[in-house]
C-alpha cells in the first residue's frame, strides 16, 4: 500500500512538475500603435502557407546537370505546415499491394519563416542523415499554390509547386 501511494505521489509530482516548466512568463512590453500595424501585417502575411499541401509539379536539377521532372502522377507528397512545425510525407505506388499508395517516407520538426526564407530543422525522420540535413527555400504563395526553391542538404536545386488540400 506504501509503495503504491509513494509511486502515485511522485507521479502527480512529476507531472505538476513538467507543467510548471512549460508555462509561459508573462511580459508586458509598451510597443507603439504604428508598429502594431506592421507586426500585424507581417503576422497575416506570414499565415498564407499554413495548411496541407500536396506537390503538383517537381524540377530537380544535380550537380552535373541532369534534371529529373515529376508531377503528382509519379512523385506522391504532401507538406503539412502548422505555425511552427512541419511534416512531409512521401507515399510510393507497391506493387506487392496491388499499386496501392504506401508511405515510404516522413520528416518532420521545426522551421522558421522570415521575408520569405524557409529554413527546416528537421528532428524526426524514416531515414538517416537528418539530424545533419541543411533545408533552405525561398517560399511563396500564390493564392492556392506554394512555390519553394532551394537545397535539400547539398546543392541539388529543388523546384517545387504545391497546391493546398485543405
Amino acid at each position: 500500500m506504501k509503495r503504491t501511494l509513494i509511486i502515485c505521489a511522485l507521479l502527480c509530482a512529476c507531472v505538476s512538475a513538467s507543467t510548471f516548466a512549460q508555462t509561459k512568463k508573462k511580459t508586458t512590453v509598451a510597443v507603439k500603435k504604428t508598429s502594431l500595424k506592421s507586426i500585424n501585417a507581417k503576422k497575416s502575411a506570414n499565415k498564407d502557407h499554413i495548411g496541407t499541401w500536396k506537390l503538383i509539379s517537381q524540377k530537380v536539377t544535380y550537380d552535373n546537370g541532369e534534371v529529373f521532372m515529376g508531377d503528382s502522377s509519379t512523385v506522391f507528397q504532401r507538406k503539412i505546415l502548422t505555425p511552427k512545425t512541419f511534416v512531409v510525407i512521401i507515399e510510393k505506388k507497391i506493387k506487392d499491394y496491388d499499386n496501392k499508395k504506401l508511405a515510404t517516407s516522413v520528416a518532420g520538426g521545426h522551421y522558421t519563416l522570415v521575408n520569405g526564407k524557409y529554413e527546416e530543422l528537421t528532428e524526426y525522420a524514416a531515414f538517416k542523415g537528418f539530424e545533419t540535413m541543411k533545408v533552405n527555400y525561398a517560399l511563396t504563395v500564390e493564392g492556392d499554390k506554394l512555390h519553394t526553391v532551394g537545397t535539400v542538404g547539398g546543392s541539388t536545386i529543388y523546384d517545387e509547386v504545391y497546391i493546398r488540400e485543405d
